[in-house]
């Protein structure tokens, strides 16, 4: 450990230069009036001031855009010093280098980059070389952000912008932490507080992102013509037509159906709480609806109508029910949010989660399952619910008071209804044999809780997130779910082949003990048997298309 803590030491001082002459770049030999210096983001090579400054005429920010911290030696110890210190004046328009006719004034910014906080002296252009960009274009192709449309005088770079996102989504680092370290960072002993300038262009950042993601920057009628949903990101492994499925999948035989089934997971979650806040301010959601929040607007004005819904219950062994209408709720905006998620893959529908105002309710869960299957073109549908067994006894009674463009038709997608496997342990026996997952033809050995560990991810985020105002939050969670779904998604290229060779064996032990069995029976018990095993299927299946 002395060997490397004598190295750190070194470093401190003037290292190898101790034996140099003169400017590691230009060899001019020091003099006594010399000034020395080093740049944390080039090397440990020493320079002299003509060079630091030619060196980074192109580059104020260094280090893919890090604004170089130039140190000088004073004789025994480095000294923080700045290229604006050093009278480093950055031209835009032209990458650093000079401009015919520069504009007069010089101005400052201040830089959010990654690493550091700088103040960069800088001109606009005002030639006609650089075609006729204004002021706010000019910020934004030197990849700086401007934290204001009017005048900006401090801006972030997208390097800042891109790794708060990923940390955020990631660690659920907040925006002051992360400022605040790069001000600690910048110098430790003058620690001025958090812009909150910075979140806000954090959230317009991550925004754009979402929209160039989904493709709408093509999009010749622009931003305002993307539709609902069309900015999430889908499950890349459940049945889309034209996308991913073969032709004439429709008229394959009844007992290969199955394949192109959707199968589909709904729950809520009351840790994502939201409190009601005194002296509020208008907080717009970005693009609400385009993702995967349910439309804000049509969502509460389906709500004007339950205010006072009350559902009844006949299954009473299972808790969620008799809990639903009773949700703590005083002094909350929501109690919870309500979602649906693809069973299998586990990635976050369209238009898939809502806020719920109190408890459970069914109004709600509708609303955010229907909103989420908006389009799905399938002919079997089925849904896992840890109540579905009083949910669907009259839901397409329900749906039919729905808005005409929510409703399924009924005709050419045949629903089924299914409890998550654990959960349906907690169910009366007979609500069990008739509803959970393990019997419902079709499904295979999905367990249906899977959107339980959706939540488990999301949960970090309820205490920060409780306190936001409300378009703040529905975008951090539009952010988090963007980030969930895109990594279930490149994932399933090693969890689905891992799947396979575990199912596969399990199939292949079932099979062998099937057989041992079967071959001790008498082909008349098993024909009755096999009679009977068909008939209970069929009516099964005729009973869930009659609710």
């Amino acid at each position: 450990m002395q060997h490397f803590l004598d190295e750190m030491l070194r470093r401190e001082g003037l290292g190898n230069a101790m034996h140099e002459r003169g400017c590691s770049c230009c060899k001019i030999p020091w003099d006594s009036r010399s000034r020395r210096f080093r740049c944390r983001d080039c090397g440990v090579f020493v320079q002299c001031m003509d060079c630091v400054l030619e060196r980074h005429r192109l580059t104020p920010l260094h280090k893919l855009q890090v604004y170089v911290f130039a140190q000088e030696w004073k004789g025994n110890c480095w000294v923080p010093s700045t290229l604006e210190s050093l009278g480093s004046v950055y031209q835009l328009g032209h990458g650093g280098h000079p401009c015919q006719h520069p504009a007069p004034a010089v101005r400052t910014m201040v830089v959010l980059d990654v690493g550091h906080i700088h103040t960069v002296k800088f001109r606009y252009f005002a030639c006609d070389s650089s075609d006729t960009a204004q002021n706010l274009e000019q910020l934004l192709r030197n990849n700086w952000y401007p934290a204001t449309t009017v005048d900006p005088a401090t801006c972030a770079t997208l390097a800042s912008l891109d790794l708060f996102r990923l940390l955020n989504v990631v660690g659920n680092i907040n925006v002051h932490d992360f400022v605040g370290a790069l001000e600690q960072s910048t110098n430790a002993c003058d620690v001025k507080g958090v812009p909150v300038s910075f979140g806000l262009m954090a959230r317009q950042h991550v925004f754009l992102t979402r929209l160039k993601r989904a493709g709408r920057a093509h999009d010749p009628a622009g931003i305002r013509a993307t539709k609902n949903g069309e900015c999430a990101v889908q499950c890349w492994c459940c049945p889309h037509d034209e996308i991913n499925l073969p032709e004439g999948w429709r008229d394959v035989a009844p007992e290969y159906q199955f394949l192109y089934m959707m199968l589909l997971a709904m729950d809520a979650n009351f840790r994502l709480r939201h409190r009601l806040r005194a002296n509020e301010h208008e907080d717009r959601l970005l693009g609400s609806g385009w993702g995967h929040l349910v439309e804000d607007g049509p969502y509460k004005e389906h709500l004007k109508g339950y205010v006072a819904e009350k559902d009844v219950s006949t299954c009473i062994a299972f808790a969620a029910l008799l809990q639903k209408d009773t949700r703590l709720a005083t002094g909350l905006r929501a109690s919870g949010v309500g979602g649906v998620v693809c069973a299998r893959h586990e990635v976050v529908r369209p238009q898939g989660v809502g806020d719920l105002q109190k408890g459970e309710r069914y109004s709600n869960m509708d609303y955010i399952l229907l909103s989420s299957i908006l389009g799905i073109t399938v002919m079997y549908l089925a849904i896992s619910y840890d109540i579905a067994c009083q949910w669907k006894l009259h839901f397409p009674a329900r749906m039919s008071a729905m808005p005409e463009h929510m409703r399924l038709d009924l005709s050419r997608v045949k629903l089924l209804y299914g409890l998550p496997v654990w959960h349906a342990a907690a169910h009366e026996r007979k609500c069990q044999v008739q509803n959970s997952l393990s019997y419902i033809p079709g499904v295979g050995r999905t367990d249906g809780e899977g959107i339980k560990r959706t939540w488990s991810g999301f949960n970090p985020l309820a205490w920060a997130t409780k306190e936001m105002m409300s378009g703040a939050r529905a975008d951090a969670f539009e952010d988090k779910i963007d980030h969930h779904n895109f990594l279930k998604n490149v994932n399933q290229g090693t969890t689905l082949p891992r799947k396979l060779i575990l199912a596969m064996d399990e199939r292949n032990r079932q099979v062998a003990a099937f057989k041992e069995v079967d071959g001790t029976l008498k082909k008349e018990l098993r024909r009755k048997w096999q009679k009977q095993i068909d008939e209970w299927i069929k009516q099964g299946l005729l009973k869930a298309k009659s609710i």
